[in-house]
């Protein structure tokens, strides 16, 4: 008898193709997870890489911030408010009558817009620096001759932080000859650092203050780039939490703000666009503000390079128009209807205007849905810092 025939074990030819079908298909989903999640990490990483340098330019800036100085005392004051003539023998110093105790110093603190404004004297009546700028002195040490005062680290030295635009600066003569390399125009957050051997002091008697020995539009003026691609700086001097509370609860929510239009200056009484009636609650006069609310805005270096080649060419360093100074914002900002030379003029509107019930219509969103139309990647950075050095007191009402 012959034995039973066995049917043989295997795969038909459509079943072979269901099944590389299934696995073909398996692998390419596992590869689009793969690449996506390669992408994603490596547009995280590129995206920390880029706002890296303006990341650690920002808590430079913000922590020597925290470490100015007015070091205030107190003395006596005639009927104007000022302090005995230094001339001791002199006809004023004789006709001094004291009226008053009241706070001074012969150090200074000034914040605020850059751009045309009265409260930063002749440095700023030009159109290079958009955004603010704020300019105090702090005990950093820092000296141009090492050899003499190097061992001396709380020496008093000018120091200040301020956005400008223009070329670059520190590309090497050898790249650039010939031309053949174009110039990058670009916004940079730059830090202003005078020696020790350079301080100048307040003179309260004449009001007047040689505030740097070397100007800022000067060639050797003593500055170095902080970081770049930075749009634009915003400094709020802020009074602390219970101290603003307490003022809105008497005067309106702008009456409350320690500077409504930014500015601050120690020298005043009252800071511009402050009102109410209790004026000796919120007097600035040689005090420092308790806080600082810093806002910083930069952008990457591709969508620097875009705005740059599309509003900034031709630009002339030493003298650019508002759209080279702005990086060609506000001609970007008309198109999204927002007036640019309006922006961070008013305290009130930084995030929410406090004078509107809508959400979302702050100068920082309006800021942002510019830059978002010309398609640039950005990163806006803030923080609340708290002056060390700031004791503020409500005493002194002149």
């Amino acid at each position: 008898m012959n034995p039973p025939s066995r049917s043989q074990a295997g795969f038909t030819l459509v079943e072979l193709m269901v099944s590389t079908s299934i696995i073909a298909l398996i692998m390419l989903v596992l590869v689009a997870m793969t690449n996506q999640t390669s992408q994603t990490w490596r547009h995280t990483t590129e995206k920390i890489e880029k706002f890296q340098l303006a990341r650690d330019g920002f808590e430079s800036m913000t922590r020597k911030l925290s470490q100015a100085t007015l070091n205030t005392n107190w003395d006596y004051l005639d009927s104007a408010g000022k302090v005995r003539d230094k001339n001791v023998g002199g006809a004023a110093y004789k006709a001094f009558v004291p009226m008053y105790y009241g706070r001074v110093t012969d150090l200074r603190f000034v914040s605020g817009p850059m751009f045309a404004n009265a409260y930063f004297g002749g440095l700023s009546s030009d159109m290079r620096r958009p955004g603010h700028g704020v300019f105090f002195q702090a005990p950093f040490g820092v000296v141009a001759n090492n050899a003499a005062y190097g061992n001396m680290d709380n020496l008093l030295n000018t120091w200040g932080y301020f956005v400008e635009p223009g070329y670059d600066t520190t590309t090497p003569g050898f790249i650039t000859a010939g031309g053949s390399v174009p110039k990058r125009w670009r916004s940079r957050l730059m830090e202003f650092m005078q020696p020790a051997e350079q301080m100048s002091l307040y003179d309260p008697i004449t009001d007047s203050f040689d505030w740097f020995q070397v100007s800022l539009t000067s060639p050797a003026r003593p500055v170095r780039v902080l970081a770049e691609n930075v749009l634009t700086l915003i400094i709020l001097p802020k009074l602390s939490k219970a101290d603003e509370d307490n003022r809105a609860s008497k005067q309106n929510v702008k009456a409350a703000m320690l500077s409504p239009e930014y500015v601050y200056d120690s020298r005043l009484t009252l800071n511009p666009g402050a009102t109410g009636t209790d004026t000796g609650a919120i007097n600035p006069k040689n005090q420092l503000p308790p806080i600082l609310t810093v806002t910083m805005v930069a952008i990457d270096e591709r969508s620097a390079e875009r705005l740059a080649d599309k509003y900034c060419q031709g630009a002339a360093q030493g003298s650019p128009t508002p759209t080279q100074a702005a990086m060609g914002l506000d001609i970007a900002a008309s198109k999204v209807g927002v007036n640019y030379t309006n922006l961070f003029t008013d305290a009130a509107r930084l995030e929410d205007d406090t004078n509107s019930s809508q959400p979302g219509d702050g100068d920082l969103y309006d800021m942002e849905r510019i830059l978002t139309n010309e398609g640039c990647s950005y990163r806006v950075f803030t923080s609340n810092v708290s002056i060390r050095g700031a004791k503020w007191s409500r005493v002194q009402t002149r």
